[in-house]
Parts: structure tokens; C-alpha cells; sequence
């Protein structure tokens, strides 16, 4: 592909031009070299928008640079952009900040690709986006990478020299960005800085054992024995919640049986239930509220499976002996989702194919749960 130098043209060719490489540079008036940062992120988010299956789940995840007013404005246009045009969907900005916040790191921050990718599988997201901002002395150069969770690859990888504009000055000089990102200079020589103070040590999180009432007050029913991903454990909602509930009239495309993937599979699910504007299983889960929390979710095949082992076989839940529905449907399901009978353990779509208890119109018991 040929690489542009200068896109002296109007938007709509910059759009099919520089998006086949990825790079841009271009004028925006006068002597100063570089893109306009609105025209950058639009021709981001086209990107993506061609490169990124439609209604994929984005989070878009942090933009390393100086100033947190910068990169939250790079991310609320780059969402802005993408929401508009109804290809992608990207996670709610709530989701993130919790996962955010509970992961410990910034919009402005740096966050390698690995626990970006743990961040977006948390979150049920088919990609992240992060981005980072560099000072080359007469642009600043943005970088936005687009990573596909499924096949770890590189979906998008953006790259544009912007023009230093006092708009995008005032942002960076707002500060609040991430230490070692961006163009902060170094305290000169003849100051002499205090060692900071060494913060109090955190307590230990708790731990749970099989069996333990877990934060939200249900059960834990599985140990990783390592926290990666944003989790370490699950556990099950207390017999108080469960209800009955058809799985829902929906076809839904790229579910998975694994553990750990049931959070994914009830967004992916819901996304379906919401545009037929009817109810079911897994947005039973998703609405539900209980012991301070709103984490919860339909669980994959794999991890109801461990729900009856653990629990179940135990006389552990209150669960009682009907079928019970996962969030794990066959690529080709026509009307049948994976669904495991809990007087005897007996699964549906794993024992056997298609059954008239493992129908999405049937109502089963459902039990929502949520990792930690």
C-alpha cells in the first residue's frame, strides 16, 4: 500500500485515501503541518467501522498522553463518531469506568495490550481500542490500535500527525495525564525534590473458599486461584433470585461454552433481546440488582456446569431439580440454546442435541451470576 505524505484534499477524500494505510498527515491552513484533531477521529472511527465486524462490542479503553481533559475528549468524539453511524457497539461508559477504577488505571494512562485485553473480555467486548499521543516537536502524533479479543490481532492501527492548535494546547495543558506520557519537562537541576511518601500498604483482599458466602451475599461456586482478567472467583445468586423465563426468541452468533465467557455472552445476547424489544433470560441477569451490585449475568455452559457440581451435588443453593438455562447457544441453534437438568446433571446440547426442555420458547430456571 502506498504510504500519503500530505493530504492536501477535502475530507471525503481523505477518508478513502489515507484510511488504506493508516497514516495521515495533512494541512490544516496556513504553515503548521498536521490534521485537525475532529478530522483525525472521524477518519479513526471509519477505520474501524470498515475493519471491525458489524455490531461487534467496543470498549474503547484509555489514550496515553499528558492531560486526562485530552484523552477523554479523544474518546468521547472517537465514541460519539462510531455510535453515529450504527455499525459497532461500543460498552457503556459506566461498565468501563467501574472496571476502570477497580483495575487502577487512568483514561490518560498507559495499559499494554494484554490487560487491555483482559479489560475488554471483563466487559463482554469483541475489541479495544487504546491510543497514545506524542510530542514530535512541530506535530503531535495520535496513535488508536483497534485489537480483536477473539483472534488477538491487530484489527486497526491508526496513526496521524495533528496540528498543535491552542484547542488541542488547552486540553494538555489541563493536565491530570499519566506520569512519563507526552511533553512534561523535568525538574531542573538546582530544585531538590522530596522522596515522595511511601503510601500505607493495602490489606490483603479476602479470599473465598467452594462454598463461602461471597461479597454480593450468594455463593461461591468457582476459585481460579489467581485474579486475572479482573476476576478470581465466582459465585451464584441466592435461591431468593431465581426465576422462571423463556431464553428468548433471538439468533445470536459468536456465544462460547468456555469459563469466563458467560459476562460476553449475555451482552451479546441482550444486544439481540433489546432490538426485538422482548424479555428473556439473560436480560433478567443483566437488569438484576442484589447485594449492592449490578454485575450479574446469565453463565456460560461451562460455568453452570461447575454451578451444579459444586453447589448442586453438595445440597449447596437451594437449587431445585428443573432445567436450568446457560448463556451458551449452537452456532447453528434453530430455536435451541445449551440448558443442564439438575436433578441428574444431564446437559442439553452437550448429552444431547435438541429436546423440547433446551427450547428458547420453554421457561426455565435461571440463576444469575457474577465474577470478582
Amino acid at each position: 500500500m502506498k504510504k500519503m505524505v500530505f493530504c492536501i484534499i477535502p475530507l471525503i477524500m481523505i477518508l478513502m485515501g489515507c484510511a488504506s494505510s493508516g497514516t495521515a498527515v495533512a494541512k490544516t491552513g496556513g504553515n503548521s503541518p498536521g490534521m485537525d484533531l475532529d478530522a483525525a477521529i472521524r477518519e479513526a472511527a471509519a477505520q474501524m467501522e470498515a475493519k471491525i465486524p458489524s455490531k461487534t462490542m467496543v470498549a474503547l479503553v484509555s489514550v496515553a498522553s499528558p492531560s486526562t481533559a485530552f484523552s477523554t475528549q479523544v474518546l468521547t468524539r472517537l465514541e460519539s463518531a462510531i455510535v453515529s453511524s450504527g455499525k459497532l457497539v461500543v460498552v457503556d461508559r459506566a461498565n468501563l469506568d467501574k472496571v476502570r477504577e477497580e483495575q487502577g488505571f487512568q483514561l490518560s494512562g498507559e495499559v499494554d495490550d494484554e490487560s487491555a485485553k483482559s479489560i475488554g473480555k471483563l466487559l463482554g467486548a469483541g475489541a479495544i481500542v487504546t491510543g497514545s499521543l506524542a510530542d514530535l516537536g512541530d506535530v503531535y502524533s495520535l496513535t488508536l490500535k483497534a485489537i480483536n479479543i477473539e483472534t488477538a490481532t491487530v484489527a486497526v492501527s491508526y496513526l496521524a500527525d495533528l496540528a498543535k492548535s491552542p484547542r488541542i494546547e488547552t486540553l494538555l495543558a489541563s493536565g491530570g495525564g499519566a506520569a512519563g506520557t507526552g511533553t512534561r519537562t523535568a525538574p531542573s537541576a538546582s530544585k531538590t525534590v522530596a522522596p515522595a511518601a511511601q503510601a500505607p500498604a493495602a490489606p490483603p483482599a479476602p479470599t473465598y473458599k467452594i462454598g463461602d458466602t461471597g461479597p454480593s451475599g450468594g455463593i461461591v461456586f468457582y476459585d481460579k486461584f489467581s485474579s486475572s482478567g479482573g476476576w478470581r472467583y465466582l459465585e451464584t445468586a441466592p435461591v431468593e433470585t431465581e426465576q422462571q423465563f423463556p431464553w428468548g426468541d433471538v439468533g445470536v452468533g459468536g456465544t462460547s461454552s468456555a469459563l469466563g465467557d458467560g459476562k460476553r455472552n449475555t451482552q451479546l445476547i441482550v444486544e439481540e433481546l433489546r432490538k426485538k424489544r422482548i424479555g428473556g433470560a439473560a436480560q433478567y441477569c443483566d437488569d438484576l440488582e442484589y447485594g449492592g451490585y449490578t454485575d450479574w449475568f446469565l453463565p456460560s455452559n461451562d460455568e453452570l456446569n461447575l454451578m451444579y457440581q459444586n453447589l448442586k451435588e453438595k445440597g449447596l443453593g437451594g437449587f431445585t431439580n428443573d432445567v436450568y438455562w446457560s448463556s451458551s447457544v449452537h452456532d447453528n441453534n434453530f430455536g435451541y440454546s445449551f440448558a443442564q437438568r439438575f436433578n441428574d446433571g444431564f446437559r442439553f446440547g452437550v448429552d444431547s442435541g435438541y429436546a423440547n426442555e433446551n427450547h428458547k420458547s420453554r421457561s426455565n430456571r435461571v440463576r444469575a451470576v457474577r465474577a470478582f
